[in-house]
């Protein structure tokens, strides 16, 4: 007596071809997924597999085939900030190499843009999201329930959401650290918006480290800005090298920053870094063609942009897996500015 494994090992490519209407070819390239095949003759081919009782397992896609793309979003607050440029780079490597599209959104999510962000993500069907903005807490908690999404330098210490960033904290301590090294003792601080979370850490960083040196915190010498802009910086610059004591030493939050205060000096007549030395923020390319060239905090901007992809594609994967917080590590590149 046959068994139903001896009855399916004598069906054929050729008994199915004939069930299907189809030439033995068109069944193995059905079955192999090999070449063209119209949809109603591959269904008639796998309706004759079935009908047979043919033993089949469908092959695994190949490496080079891959589900179709999804589209992430990364939303930064200006485009003209080429600060953003190397992470929107290292975050384009990593999507496009597991085979999706990035979208730049520029602009502040607020209570004004939220709705319309919203019912661009709903109508385009993004898949995630990269936040480089300062978002409100509540603002933020309506993104978090409508998408899944990763934040990238700016961060919101109090949710629990993913994170790529540096310490900030730290990285400020360290440039200080430098200034004070070069026998800098009355240290001026140009700093943006408290409420950006890399301000409150770089200020922070810096009055740690004036402490820990022993050195007076002087009010005049903390200059908070409304926003990034040279021209803002360099009458802030002009304004403490007019002081009746004024710093030998400026840190800045940015390298847009340094090279106002550079060109403050220049205005002054203030030698750099004879009379007062410099540190900016960033490492922009800028740094290094400056006149004289700008110490420097190094941020790996690129990096930052491949991580926070990489963990915006791991939660699209596992949507339930741990929310990572990643902070890389900075360098200070010295150059003439502070070079004594």
């Amino acid at each position: 007596m046959n068994t139903d494994v001896e009855k399916n090992k004598k069906i054929t490519v050729s008994d199915i071809a004939a069930a299907a209407g189809v030439s033995p070819a068109t069944v193995s390239r059905v079955l192999n997924r090999q070449g063209i095949v119209k949809d109603e003759t591959s269904r008639r081919v796998m309706e004759a597999v079935k009908r047979l009782g043919y033993p089949f397992k469908e092959p695994p896609l190949p490496p080079s085939v891959s589900p179709p793309g999804e589209l992430i979003v990364m939303t930064l607050p200006s485009l003209s900030n080429p600060f953003y440029d190397a992470i929107i780079k290292g975050a384009r490597t990593s999507i496009m190499r597991h085979g999706h599209s990035l979208l730049v959104h520029e602009g502040h999510i607020n209570q004004g843009t939220i709705e319309p962000f919203l019912k661009m993500i709903r109508q385009n069907k993004i898949a995630g999201l990269i936040t480089l903005n300062h978002i409100d807490t509540l603002f933020l908690k309506k993104l978090a329930n409508a998408i899944l999404l990763v934040q990238c330098c700016e961060y919101n210490e109090g949710m629990e959401l993913p994170y790529v960033s540096i310490d900030d904290v730290s990285a400020a301590r360290y440039a200080v650290e430098h200034l004070i090294a070069q026998k800098c003792r009355r240290i001026a601080f140009i700093n943006a918006p408290l409420r950006y979370k890399y301000a409150r850490h770089r200020l922070e960083g810096y009055l740690q480290a004036l402490k820990e040196a022993g050195l007076p915190i002087v009010n005049d010498y903390i200059v908070q800005l409304p926003e990034i802009d040279s021209d803002l910086a360099t009458s802030a610059a002009l304004q403490l090298l007019s002081l009746p004591s004024p710093p030998d030493g400026i840190f800045v939050i940015s390298d847009v920053y340094g090279a106002a205060v550079l060109r403050a000096c220049h205005l002054s007549g203030c030698k750099v870094p004879d009379q007062v030395a410099v540190v900016g923020f960033d490492n922009l390319e800028m740094a290094k063609i400056l006149i004289p060239s700008l110490t420097s905090v190094n941020q790996p901007k690129t990096q930052l942009g491949f991580m926070a992809a990489e963990a915006l594609i791991e939660k699209l994967a596992d949507k339930h897996g741990p929310n990572k917080k990643i902070l890389l590590e900075t360098e200070l590149i010295v150059r003439e500015s502070s070079s004594l």
